[in-house]
């Protein structure tokens, strides 16, 4: 698991799986993180239970090992991973903030 994904929570679907879910309190979206085999996905979500289908490059990143030249360059799928965590976290926050928007206007 990833060590600096401490704010949220971890779950283990299955044997070949792990899904990290950090929601902030009081607020509608958060990040998912899903470890699948060699593999990881990182998505934008608005709620526990949402699951996105083809959703947008915006929402949902799909990590994939560091090539050899990326390697070489001392990049690791953990990097990319968060790399993809920090981009997905500012788009929870810009979601959030333009609920929040919203529901002032009203």
């Amino acid at each position: 698991m990833l060590k600096e994904l401490k704010k949220g929570k971890w779950s283990r679907p299955t044997d070949k799986s792990a899904v990290y879910l950090e929601i902030p309190p009081d607020e509608k979206w958060g990040i998912r993180v899903t470890l699948i085999e060699d593999y990881a996905k990182v998505e934008a979500v608005d709620g526990p239970q949402t699951a996105w289908y083809n959703a947008p490059e915006r929402y949902c990143s799909v990590i994939r090992p560091p090539k050899f030249w990326e390697r070489l360059k001392g990049v690791t799928l953990e990097s990319k991973i968060m790399a993809a965590v920090q981009e997905k976290r500012k788009v929870a926050e810009e979601e959030n903030a333009r609920l929040r928007g919203a529901a002032l206007s009203d």
